[in-house]
């Protein structure tokens, strides 16, 4: 009886600490090519400011005549509006280049650095100075 208490004890307590790990891993930028910077120039087509991170759908036009649509990753809402974002920094039909971080595995995505709107003005992602940029 002391073995199977003492047993189930020791898996609860080891369970207790997956809801951490996972924590832990999600806000890794493993994925993601961090040293690397690729500029896409293109049209929002959504902009979605929710929590934990922002999530930017763009269109990116292709050889073929058509276009490549790209999932980039930001940060969250809480970050972006102490560095002068809104919700509405992005609207759907924004033609705006991208600096991204891309997706190690070639997939179309990666994580904003930071969007250059047509009248030149840059808003950063990522507390990355011009210097960072291509």
């Amino acid at each position: 009886m002391i073995k199977l208490l003492r047993a189930a004890t020791i898996g609860l307590a080891a369970t207790s600490f997956l809801p951490a790990g996972s924590a832990l891993a999600h806000h890794s930028t493993a994925m993601f090519k961090m040293n690397v910077n690729t500029v896409l120039k293109g049209t929002i087509q959504r902009f979605d400011w929710q929590n934990p991170h922002t999530w930017i759908v763009f269109d990116v036009p292709n050889a073929k005549g058509g276009y490549d649509q790209y999932g980039i990753e930001g940060m969250s809402p809480n970050y972006l509006v102490r560095h002068g974002w809104t919700r509405a920094t992005l609207s759907p039909g924004d033609k705006v280049e991208l600096t991204i971080h891309p997706l190690k595995n070639g997939m179309m995505g990666g994580f904003d650095v930071s969007v250059k709107f047509s009248n030149g003005k840059v808003m950063y992602n990522l507390p990355h100075g011009p210097k960072d940029l291509p």
